[in-house]
């Protein structure tokens, strides 16, 4: 027969109503605070999830500060490109202007000082600088400065190829810098897929078309070269004047066609080279079709710049300026379809960048809510605990008051 002694009993009480107090400092911490654990002890498996929920939204606040970070960059540059641009235009206006006949020496020399202004505030926007004082278009030399003159008073790229991004998801990222090559220095002349050059030693007034390719074009260098002689040509004919021909060439001296009579503008077409030559070219005058090389914005500006403060007081100087206008304007022209490509792809990644952030909120919505289920306190449920537990301590209390003072002796 087991016994319980008084100081027993009182011990057990006691230690009931520590638990109880224990419990009741547990659910006023829980109230107080909003969350169920505050150890990993108190729930492990939950805890180990609220880790590795709060690891997946700290990602999703880092990637949603890229797409600040990197929409601030991207707009930077469509900014700068959006001047440019608009310089382009200036140009293209001035060298239309400067290309017509009612302009002289004077004037066009006037147009030559406001385009190379144009020139060098293009330099200056492919020098721009962020707030971070980086370079936008060096590449990954973003501390260099990616365009300077040279001492022949060319231009030199002293940036890389390199595309930076920045990631804006876990399984996406973003090109926010295009390289100054790709936007300033890799830029076909011509039509963009061949050249119209006219004969140093011509000596009519033949002037040729930038001219267009067809699906069928064939690259080679080709001679469009004009002959006026009277071998083979009937007496009749002759008296009626000597006719004005021409011939294409290829690179390998091959005949592609011979003896075409020659009309000022009439279309001159072959292998996928559709031109015109407006003018009467002399006897022995030829005309280069190569296809487009690379050429940088600031080349173009140089070649514009030199015609336009070339003399022309004769007719074969005048000629020669036409041509080499026409080429540049041309050339302009590309330099504009560049920049817009280029503009277009920054739209593209300006959208990404959208519909990036669109996905990352919701999906940090979406984990918030799981961290809540997970984290947060049922105030409801907890507070209607809260009032249980102390009244339980409560009516533990008082009941060991009354107890603790029992004895037999008060029966004897």
């Amino acid at each position: 027969m087991s016994r319980i002694s008084s100081s027993q009993l009182q011990r057990e009480a006691i230690n009931s109503m520590l638990k109880q107090h224990e419990t009741l400092s547990r659910t006023q911490q829980q109230v107080a605070s909003g969350k169920k654990i505050f150890k990993p002890s108190d729930d492990p498996v939950a805890a180990s999830r609220i880790v590795n929920l709060k690891d997946t939204l700290s990602a999703i606040n880092q990637h949603q500060s890229n797409v600040e970070a990197a929409r601030a960059r991207i707009t930077l540059s469509e900014g700068v490109l959006s001047n440019i641009v608009d310089l382009i235009h200036r140009a293209s206006e001035l060298s239309i202007q400067a290309n017509n006949d009612s302009q002289n020496d004077e004037t066009r020399s006037y147009i030559a000082a406001e385009i190379s202004q144009i020139q060098e505030a293009i330099l200056n926007l492919a020098n721009t600088t962020d707030s971070n004082n980086e370079y936008l278009y060096a590449g990954s030399l973003s501390r260099f400065k990616p365009f300077s003159r040279t001492e022949s008073g060319g231009f030199e790229y002293n940036g890389d190829e390199s595309h930076r991004e920045i990631q804006i998801s876990r399984s996406r990222s973003v090109v926010v810098d295009d390289p100054g090559s790709e936007i300033f220095l890799e830029i076909k002349n011509g039509n963009g897929t061949f050249n119209a050059l006219e004969g140093l030693d011509n000596t009519g007034t033949g002037i040729i078309d930038p001219g267009q390719a067809s699906a069928n074009y064939v690259a080679d260098t080709y001679a469009i070269v004009f002959n006026q002689s009277s071998e083979n040509i009937s007496d009749t004919e002759k008296a009626k004047g000597i006719p004005l021909t021409y011939k294409v060439v290829d690179s390998n001296g091959k005949v592609i066609s011979a003896d075409l009579p020659f009309q000022s503008g009439k279309a001159i077409v072959f292998n996928g080279v559709h031109t015109s030559i407006k003018g009467k070219p002399e006897d022995g005058d030829h005309f280069i079709i190569r296809p487009s090389q690379n050429q940088n914005i600031f080349t173009t500006f140089e070649n514009l710049i030199r015609a336009l403060q070339s003399k022309t007081p004769e007719a074969n100087d005048v000629i020669g300026f036409h041509n080499s206008m026409n080429r540049a304007i041309t050339d302009l022209s590309q330099t504009l379809d560049n920049m817009l490509v280029v503009r277009g792809k920054i739209g593209a990644r300006l959208n990404t960048l959208d519909s990036q952030e669109v996905i990352n909120d919701t999906y940090r919505l979406q984990i918030r809510e799981i961290l809540s289920d997970v984290e947060d306190l049922d105030f409801a449920e907890a507070v209607s605990r809260l009032n249980l537990e102390l009244t339980g301590l409560e009516a533990s209390q008082k009941a060991f008051t009354r107890v603790q003072d029992l004895s037999l002796f008060n029966f004897l």
